[in-house]
């Protein structure tokens, strides 16, 4: 990365796209960070019927 580009970059505003945990888009937030929060859970855990079940149908 050329200085020229990490200057834009440091010196530009700082956005966030926060995934999963709404403690750290609250703590952004109240800093009037940009940012964006995106609802992920991880997917459950199948037994491996359930598994070739769903690949079968997906």
């Amino acid at each position: 990365m050329t200085n020229t580009k990490k200057k834009l970059l440091l010196d530009s505003d700082l956005r966030v796209i926060n995934i999963g945990m709404n403690i750290f888009y609250d703590a952004l937030k109240v800093q009037n960070v940009k940012v964006i929060q995106v609802d992920w859970k991880p997917g459950p855990v199948l037994d491996k019927l359930s598994e070739e079940i769903l690949s079968k149908i997906m």
